[in-house]
């Protein structure tokens, strides 16, 4: 189960719910979020985002892959404009940071909350 502010993620039963109700998400908009709720906090590239849900022979098209990170971000309630939780890294992709911890290289900028501050770390 993956939390975004009040949507529930369910990777094993493949729902979304917000504050308990189900929330229909299309095959596509369902693959999206999978790829990258599986992946939190790690820098998805666009390419493997295209070939992970369309198919190898869309890794180039990245036109397509922001047009449905748009309705993805829409879905989550996010405001036009807004990037919410799913965060862009120009030229390079797109990551689900849902603590707000990653900073825009794709290093962790804060460490985890179960780790004592003496022993934060930033990775890559």
């Amino acid at each position: 189960m993956v939390q975004i502010g009040e949507f529930q993620v369910d990777l094993t039963r493949r729902i979304v719910t917000r504050n308990g109700e189900f929330v229909p998400f299309s095959r596509t908009e369902w693959l999206l979020l999978q790829h990258l709720a599986t992946n939190v906090g790690r820098v998805m590239t666009h390419g493997e985002l295209l070939t992970e849900v369309w198919g190898p022979e869309y890794r180039d098209d990245l036109t397509y892959l922001r047009l449905w990170i748009g309705r993805l971000r829409r879905k989550l309630g996010v405001e036009p404009g807004k990037e919410g939780p799913i965060r862009t890294f120009q030229g390079l992709g797109y990551a689900l940071d849902i603590d707000g911890a990653l900073d825009r290289s794709g290093a962790r900028s804060v460490a985890p909350a179960s780790l004592p501050p003496e022993l934060a770390v930033v990775d890559a």
